[in-house]
């Protein structure tokens, strides 16, 4: 290869990279509809049942799913952490664990526990109001 040639492919290297990110970055919300495997005026518990296989559409095969948990008394020993502590934990979303994210009506995902990376759920009178999804894979300066 010439000079020429290796300039050239560096340019094109240069300009594609760019694109790449902003072709990559998502940040929208959905307010009526349907998105990301979840419909707008759902209630909580069918939401819930969906997540699995919801985010078994958004996620890579190795991708991991993470929410923020706010440690308590009766948990702060066994997760070694101290009360009022936020920690990300990831789910199988079970049945057992609806209740807990029944009494909130703002539920935050990060997938592979990035903040570039997550989706938001919001409900509005027990129905499923707002998805917002948002990903970036660089962070600005």
């Amino acid at each position: 290869m010439s000079i020429k040639q290796i300039a050239m492919v560096i340019i094109v290297i240069f300009f594609m990279y760019p694109t790449y990110l902003w072709v990559t970055y998502i940040d929208e919300t959905v307010i009526e509809g349907t998105a990301y495997g979840f419909d707008i005026g759902t209630s909580k518990s069918v939401v819930y049942k969906k997540l699995n296989f919801a985010f078994s559409e958004i996620k890579k095969s190795n991708d991991r799913i993470f929410f923020i948990l706010k440690v308590d008394s009766s948990m702060e020993e066994f997760l070694a952490t101290k009360r009022d502590f936020d920690i990300m934990v990831e789910s199988r979303f079970h049945d057992v664990g609806f209740k807990k994210f029944q009494e909130n009506n703002h539920w935050h995902f990060y997938i592979n526990g990035s903040v570039f990376d997550t989706i938001k759920l919001d409900f509005c009178d027990e129905k499923l109001c707002r998805i917002h999804r948002h990903r970036k894979i660089f962070e600005l300066p």
